[in-house]
């Protein structure tokens, strides 16, 4: 019996000594790369629900609306605005513009501009929404932005009680002289 106890002494430290338990730590990393100082900017032209790539915000001819006596577009724009900035630096979006001219007068209180956070394709938060006269030097900083990305929209003034035109904002009517209007939008970044 001795000797039995023994032997399954034995054999039960042979299996201990097998099965025992070692480690080896791997070591793992990466580097990101800094990107600094860029802007994604894409234009889409939105006629309805459809979302259409544009190189310019291009309105085009208006066409009269002889129920409300209006000019009106067919479509309006989005602008989305990604920062390409992991730099860690406190960075400031700003939109300035020039006077939508034409022939000794502007259009700039004929046109809506919304500025909006946008942190995914279905949803947004508006931030402001003002006239193009108004939205000289309008800045949104990375706080702001955090986990998003600031889309503008683009739009002709309708006079629609059930989506309000901002404030100051009045459709183009008869009074505003015929002839091609333009201007210029800018986005800047700023560290």
């Amino acid at each position: 019996m001795k000797k039995l106890l023994i032997i399954i002494l034995a054999v039960a430290l042979c299996l201990t000594e097998a099965y025992a338990a070692t480690n080896q730590t791997i070591n793992i990393n990466t580097t990101i790369p800094t990107m600094t100082g860029g802007l994604n900017v894409t234009i889409s032209r939105v006629t309805g629900t459809v979302w259409t790539p544009a190189t310019s915000i291009s309105f085009g001819a208006l066409t009269w609306d002889p129920l409300n006596s209006i000019f009106l577009p067919d479509s309006y724009y989005a602008v989305d605005i990604g920062v390409l900035d992991n730099s860690g630096a406190v960075w400031t979006v700003t939109h300035t513009r020039t006077s939508l001219a034409g022939t000794g007068t502007n259009l700039d209180n004929k046109v809506n501009v919304a500025f909006v956070k946008q942190t995914s394709s279905t949803t947004s938060q508006e931030l402001q929404k003002v006239s193009y006269q108004d939205s000289q030097g309008i800045a949104y900083t990375k706080t702001t932005l955090s986990g998003g990305w600031l889309r503008i929209y683009y739009g002709i003034g309708t006079g629609d009680p059930a989506n309000p035109d901002a404030p100051g904002v009045t459709p183009i009517s008869l009074d505003s002289q015929a002839g091609t209007y333009s201007g210029t939008v800018t986005i800047t970044l700023t560290p």
